[in-house]
């Protein structure tokens, strides 16, 4: 894997090269991958680069389309075939230096379309994976099972692939075949929604420095909290994540209850909804554990209590935005080690725990330690996930890749 870092200032930048870069995306809102494609194809108009967008299943919202880009949508050609050649035209009209798609099925699309176009005038491809693909398989349905079929024999096609964590660039090499030297995993955006910018639709007031002089404009995250370390006063366990069979949140409920065997004052705090609510309701009932219901909160992370650990319980994730999140608020955090992806947004010891397993006793073990934790001089490890970091090194992949013959 090549490594990515922080790209210097005008880096090549105006490169004939790179001039006009797409992106392939399901749609501009509703997701991580559509919040991070916002945050890089802003970014990228911002330094002056052509930039255009093409969404494979949703309409064009202007209200989350960035300043300076142009939007097309696929949304009314049905079926692979009709969608990859709608892109193919899109490419030989616009004739794009590079191609860039997020999440498994614009990435299908934009090989397949990419491949339609005679050589000469192909863009340079890049496709991101944002999940851990491998562990998703068992139990989903044939649709998903075919869909990685054909992604594992095309993504060795890319010109490039970009993983959300080092596990999802393991995973790319390992079973998907694609060379070592091929995959570079460019750190998320994540501190990016916290600072209250046009891209990420929040709104934050406070704003503490990430790396430089907050003068000079580099960026910000939130403020730091009034938390106090410890769990004398308590522990408020929260779940931010939609409440969905992967995300197990029938977990935090039985972690809760462990801590309340062992005296631990405790309560539960959902923002997000989902199929499991009323199954975790009853649960909480059950184990006698105070669950409070908030629904989705776009800046949930401005709505912890003092004695906060957020929690984010999942069998798999390709990274883990909310544990980064989290730590910018101020707030340490937990996830289950056997998820994978979530070892790229904590560090143990210090922003989080990493639960030995999704065992209540293991789970309610790293909470206690997460309390604990200070949080101090973290900034240096946040400032990697901001939009000036995550896009810098996007770029430079970019012209490295357009300028490798």
């Amino acid at each position: 894997m090549t490594p990515s870092s922080y790209t210097p200032a005008d880096y090549a930048r105006g490169h004939p090269a790179l001039r006009r870069i797409l992106f392939v995306i399901p749609s501009l809102h509703g997701g991580g991958a559509e919040f991070v494609a916002r945050t890089w194809m802003g970014w990228l108009a911002d330094q002056g680069y052509e930039v255009s967008v093409v969404l494979t299943s949703a309409e064009v919202k202007p209200e989350y389309l960035p300043d300076g880009v142009r939007a097309v949508s696929l949304s009314g050609q049905h079926g692979h075939v009709r969608k990859a050649a709608a892109l193919r035209r899109r490419l030989l009209d616009w004739q794009p230096d590079a191609a860039v798609s997020l999440q498994a099925h614009p990435n299908l699309v934009l090989l397949t379309a990419a491949r339609l176009v005679p050589s000469r005038l192909r863009p340079r491809v890049l496709v991101s994976e944002r999940n851990l693909v491998s562990l998703g398989l068992p139990g989903s349905n044939l649709t998903h099972r075919v869909k990685i079929w054909f992604a594992k024999r095309l993504y060795r096609w890319a010109d490039h692939v970009i993983a959300i964590s080092h596990p999802v660039a393991a995973e790319m090499v390992a079973a998907f075949g694609v060379r070592g030297d091929r995959v570079t995993v460019i750190a998320n955006p994540a501190t990016a929604k916290l600072r209250g910018t046009a891209r990420s639709q929040s709104a934050t007031a406070a704003h503490a420095q990430v790396g430089g002089d907050e003068s000079g404009g580099v960026d910000t995250i939130v403020a730091r909290s009034e938390r106090r370390p410890g769990s004398a006063n308590g522990i408020q366990i929260v779940l931010a994540c939609r409440l969905v069979a992967q995300k197990r949140p029938l977990l935090a409920i039985k972690a809760a209850a462990e801590l309340s065997r062992r005296g631990v004052p405790v309560e539960v705090v959902s923002f997000g909804g989902g199929p499991l609510l009323g199954d975790v309701q009853a649960a909480a009932r059950q184990e006698n554990v105070v669950f409070h219901h908030r629904g989705w909160v776009e800046n949930w992370f401005d709505h912890f209590g003092a004695n906060a650990v957020a929690l984010l319980t999942s069998s798999r994730e390709g990274f883990g935005n909310v544990l980064v999140e989290a730590a910018a608020a101020g707030y340490p955090s937990v996830a289950v080690s056997g998820a994978l992806g979530v070892a790229d947004a904590i560090v143990p010891g210090i922003t989080g725990e990493l639960a030995l397993s999704a065992h209540p006793v293991d789970l309610a073990d790293a909470i206690l330690r997460a309390a604990e934790l200070p949080l101090d001089s973290i900034e240096p490890w946040l400032a990697r996930f901001s939009e000036e970091a995550s896009s810098s090194d996007l770029e430079r992949i970019l012209l490295r890749v357009v300028q490798r013959s």
